[in-house]
């Protein structure tokens, strides 16, 4: 029995040497050693040599963890600054048939959860074979990417407590283990090829981090890895677009305003939150406009009216919000209308509050919740107000504390990121609390009182919603409406 059990490995083994050695002899023709001791220029020179279109960019390698782009001559507005060919990118047709882990996935019709295993076997297949046509793109591939947080230990993602980053930190984790876990089980070959967790989670994090989605036809999106181009960085103010052209049959990136020459290049990944480019890029910022803050909003199970609160929402207790950088924001008035449901204590408000949502199909506190009265408002701001200072204690840091480590040159470059990260989350929080301290500060006045502030109030927030929902409600309190 163990010997045909040998046999039948060494079968497999053989016939699985002998489906890539076939598959490297076809596409021999392609192969050219690149030689240089230099990565990058045997990247350059591969490109080259396919005919993609370079010469207008030069690499600038400023660490491990940050390369870039700059453009080698003045470039002008609507110019391509560089144009990779489709025989030089990857595009996930091409690693369906190229890779022999994909093609053995397609003949078990097996359906990965997220079409990048693709392009993370391919990547693995291309970085375990010496001569792999793509060998010049993956030796410049970052080696180290300890600095994503699926990389962090637990010392380091205390450093995230209080910010919602860290679930999503952990649920990533949970995903790609629930990955590389089914593949392995499902996928006999690439169990029997060695690649560990460690080296999937690499390309996957890589895939992910340097993927353009493109348009290629009128409605067909898809996913490319396109070497050089992912050295193109990020900023709010990117003056490259990108794109495919369907005459040259290629991926081109195009100034969208004159370049000088020398000058780094960026595109604008994305409206985005600081979140987001910290998951899939390792980066935060302290300027991007998209920065958020989410956080929870739940029923009370000792509020009388929470089971017809529950029925009311189809059978929901907590609803995710946000809030981001401006307060004059839908997502600050449906964080309040929320909290506002929350609220209610008193049947006649809440009866009200079936009459306002008889005409829809579904309730939603956070669009359905009007104003009902003074004291339901105070109750609003006031629990409001007690709910992001909970959320600001559960961080590790203050805002001051997070200034002092940014302002010190010692602080490692990742510890940087989780600080912008963070610190932007808690500078959203106070802001907000800020603006709940100012409601509770008038909201006691009459509507005279009231209306004589807010003539030369200028915060236009707090003017806009007093003028349009406190005074008439006072109004009718006083029996003046």
């Amino acid at each position: 029995m163990l010997l045909q059990i040998c046999v039948l490995a060494i079968a497999l083994s053989l016939s699985l040497a002998q489906e890539d050695s076939e598959y490297e002899l076809k596409t021999k023709s392609k192969r050219q050693t690149y030689d240089d001791p230099d990565p990058y220029k045997n990247l350059i020179q591969w490109l080259k040599d396919g005919k993609a279109e370079v010469s207008k960019v030069q690499i600038e390698v400023k660490s491990e963890g940050y390369r870039t782009l700059r453009a080698s001559q003045f470039i002008r507005q609507g110019e391509w600054v560089l144009f990779i060919p489709r025989t030089h990118y990857l595009s996930l047709e091409e690693v369906k048939k190229s890779c022999l882990i994909n093609r053995k996935m397609i003949q078990l019709n097996y359906i990965p959860n997220n079409i990048q295993t693709y392009f993370v076997n391919h990547l693995l297949q291309e970085n375990r074979r010496q001569n792999s046509f793509w060998k010049p793109y993956i030796d410049v591939l970052p080696k180290d990417v300890s600095g994503f947080p699926t990389y962090f230990d637990a010392e380091q993602d205390a450093l995230l407590k209080g910010s919602p980053t860290l679930y999503t930190v952990m649920n990533q984790r949970r995903i790609f283990r629930e990955e590389y876990d089914n593949l392995k089980e499902a996928v006999k070959e690439f169990q029997r090829y060695g690649y560990t967790y460690n080296d999937f989670i690499k390309f996957r994090i890589l895939t992910i981090s340097r993927s353009f989605p493109v348009y290629i036809g009128e409605n067909e999106q898809q996913q490319l890895l396109v070497p050089l181009a992912d050295f193109v960085n990020h900023d709010n103010n990117g003056f490259l677009q990108y794109g495919y052209s369907p005459d040259a049959d290629g991926f081109f990136m195009q100034a969208v305003r004159n370049i000088q020459k020398g000058e780094e290049l960026f595109y604008n990944y994305g409206q985005w939150s600081n979140k987001y480019f910290f998951m899939n890029y390792g980066f935060a910022s302290l300027t991007n406009p998209m920065n958020q803050f989410d956080f929870d909003v739940c029923l009370d199970r000792n509020d009388r009216l929470f089971n017809l609160k529950v029925d009311l929402t189809g059978g929901n207790i907590c609803w995710g919000n946000r809030l981001v950088n401006e307060t004059d924001h839908d997502t600050f008035r449906q964080s309040l209308a929320t909290v506002r449901f929350a609220q209610i204590s008193k049947l006649d408000d809440f009866l009200k509050l079936e009459e306002d949502v008889e005409n829809y199909n579904q309730f939603w506190p956070g669009w359905h919740t009007t104003p009902k009265t003074i004291a339901l408002e105070k109750a609003t701001f006031k629990a409001f107000k007690e709910l992001l200072v909970s959320e600001m204690a559960n961080f590790a840091s203050t805002i001051e504390d997070d200034q002092r480590r940014l302002n010190d040159p010692s602080t490692p470059e990742f510890r940087r990121h989780i600080i912008m990260l963070t610190m932007r989350e808690k500078q959203i929080i106070k802001k907000n609390i800020e603006v709940c301290d100012m409601m509770l500060s008038v909201i006691d006045k009459t509507s005279e009182q009231l209306k004589d502030l807010m003539r030369y109030y200028n915060y236009r927030e707090i003017a806009r919603f007093v003028n349009s929902e406190i005074i008439p409600m006072k109004l009718e309190e006083e029996g003046l409406a």
